[in-house]
């Protein structure tokens, strides 16, 4: 590939503060959206850094940071990286065991947080560790070695008037090079010992300059680029450096709880989003047939019978036409009426959700990859996707599969390895350098990759006969009254499942009103229970028999961030559900 533009991603960051044309971060706070200048995230970025080294953060040590997405977050992000230090992610429903050991293992002296009470107590106590605790919200609790951001960016900014701050600050910029590492991102932490995925300046730069070159263009001055997801995870943080380099306006949501909120609001034009999102986007416009009745419903139901089905690359007929002028052009404008590119990535979409976006006219690029891989392998490129496979890979990889079907990744934006974990390094790479994913897929002829499964996640029934739950956990999801399924085999002498019942579609299917609507009512319904066994039955049809549900279980349980059964980007915690209904699946083996 051709040479970087940039040396640091701080360097691209001042950069693009430096750029008349640059209109600024936008942030959603309670009384509205909160502008920061390019001067500001220029000068209050540089008063931070200043804070830090001020407070003690010295090279090769970590901030950690435990807060949503924010204008803060990035500028602590390159403040950090100044001081030649690296930013750590941490979220707030973490096992105090788990925060213990990335703190002592990544050298966390500075914790950032939005609000003290944000952690669990357990992890309250835990403070005085801390060189430092800074709360961003000004009326949260502080410890006793606690500072708020205000106050953090007055003692930067009374130490910039020091003759020798620029100086510093100009050192420090020079001194940082492609293959310093600019954060440590720890994963898998829920089986067993967290690993410290560390990630240099060249495994991010080279990454976003290709995605510029190959695949997506961003126009300066026109596009909206939304921001929903955490950027303490690798992909949406990469989306924010992309957005940088291109020095286009991006806005922060206050929440993901939010989005249709900040739609209604900016009108965006680029997003990145998680499955479950584009999953709630489609429950809302084929709900919106509900407010209609006579020919208008019957128009409006074969309409969407139509987008589930048709090929999008297909030639636009009349029909296609025909609907879009009276259907689908209207569920684009109550989404905004503005979205030309939806990246979605962090889990499988489901094809058929895929297929009716597509064809409603929402531009929707799905992509693979791993936050060793910072995190994009691959992705569908606009105008070329194929529902059901994640695109084909970014030209400066290589991408290949292996023994037993395992994607193998190579490139300048794979990781060296994981941090403080040699013996674990020697085992993730190939002999010629290839990163085992441990996901499992296939290329078709034009190139393009489809996931089957993941290597380490096969279930193991009792009789010795191996399962793989992702593809039969999708398949299952596909179904409107399932939210999402687990399925249940390792060490058990035949497959059963753990079904998630999804309430808003359970109330339409009902035909209840919101008085008359309840889970526990729906989790008792006749209807229901035989229309997911029908579908169960169809999907054990295209299984192995030691594959297929013998018996399944529906929960009515929500199925939230907070309550520790999804991850941050909205996928089950295997292990967590497998404890909390531990009873539910016992009895599906009882005699």
């Amino acid at each position: 590939m051709e040479s970087l533009q940039y040396t640091s991603l701080a360097q691209m960051f001042f950069a693009n503060c430096d750029r008349e044309d640059f209109a600024g971060w936008f942030h959603r706070k309670p009384g509205g959206w909160e502008h920061f200048s390019r001067t500001r995230l220029r000068n209050e970025t540089q008063f931070i850094a200043l804070a830090l080294r001020n407070r003690g953060l010295s090279a090769g040590e970590s901030i950690g940071i435990v807060a949503n997405s924010s204008p803060e977050w990035i500028m602590a992000d390159v403040a950090c990286q100044l001081n030649q230090a690296r930013v750590v992610p941490l979220f707030p429903n973490i096992s105090t065991e788990n925060f213990t050991f990335q703190c002592d293992d990544a050298l966390v002296q500075v914790l950032l947080l939005y609000k003290l009470s944000d952690l669990s107590p357990s992890i309250r106590t835990l403070m005085s560790r801390f060189k430092a605790v800074i709360c961003i919200d000004p009326e949260s609790e502080l410890p006793p070695n606690g500072i708020y951001w205000v106050d953090l960016l007055k003692e930067g900014e009374s130490l910039s008037k020091r003759p020798e701050s620029s100086l510093w600050l100009n050192d420090q910029m020079h001194a940082l090079t492609l293959d310093d590492v600019f954060t440590i991102i720890y994963t898998s932490g829920s089986t067993g010992t967290p690993k410290g995925v560390e990630l240099t300046h060249r495994n991010m730069l080279s990454q976003i300059q290709v995605i510029k070159c190959d695949f997506l263009q961003i126009n300066r001055s026109e596009d909206v680029c939304l921001v929903v997801l955490p950027v303490a995870h690798a992909f949406e943080r990469m989306s924010v450096y992309f957005y940088i380099l291109y020095g286009a306006k991006v806005y922060f949501a206050d929440t993901p709880r939010h989005i249709p909120e900040c739609i209604h609001e900016i009108s965006p034009t680029v997003m990145t989003v998680v499955p479950r999102i584009l999953e709630r986007l489609y429950e809302n416009m084929t709900a919106a047939g509900e407010q209609i009745h006579g020919v208008q419903k019957f128009v409006f139901e074969h309409a969407l019978t139509y987008a589930k089905n048709r090929n999008p690359l297909a030639h636009k007929s009349f029909v296609w036409k025909f609907y879009d002028k009276v259907v689908y052009n209207k569920l684009r404008k109550a989404m905004g009426g503005r979205f030309r590119l939806v990246i979605s990535g962090g889990g499988a979409l489901n094809k058929s959700i895929c297929r009716f976006l597509l064809n409603v006219g929402f531009n929707v690029c799905e992509g693979y990859g791993l936050t060793e891989c910072s995190p994009v392998v691959s992705v569908n490129r606009p105008g070329m996707a194929r529902p059901g496979s994640v695109g084909q890979p970014l030209t400066h990889l290589q991408v290949k599969i292996g023994e037993h079907s395992e994607v193998l990744v190579k490139g300048d934006s794979v990781f060296k390895g994981y941090r403080n974990r040699d013996n674990l390094n020697a085992e993730i790479f190939t002999e010629d350098g290839f990163f085992r994913t441990g996901d499992q897929g296939y290329f078709d002829r034009d190139g393009y990759l489809y996931l089957t499964g993941r290597l380490k996640e096969l279930l193991k029934t009792s009789t010795g006969k191996y399962v793989s739950p992702n593809p039969i956990e999708l398949e299952l999801s596909r179904h409107l009254l399932i939210e999402q399924a687990l399925v249940i085999a390792n060490d058990r002498k035949f497959t059963s499942a753990l079904i998630f019942l999804n309430p808003v579609n359970a109330k339409r299917f009902l035909q209840r009103t919101e008085k008359d609507f309840s889970v526990q009512r729906a989790l008792k319904s006749k209807r229901i229970r035989e229309s997911i066994e029908r579908h169960i039955e169809r999907v054990n049809g295209k299984l192995n028999h030691w594959e297929q549900i013998c018996k399944w279980t529906l929960i009515g349980d929500e199925l939230t961030v907070e309550s520790g059964l999804l991850t941050p980007t909205l996928k089950i915690r295997r292990s967590v559900a497998e404890a909390r209904y531990a009873e539910e699946i016992e009895k599906m083996y009882e005699e």
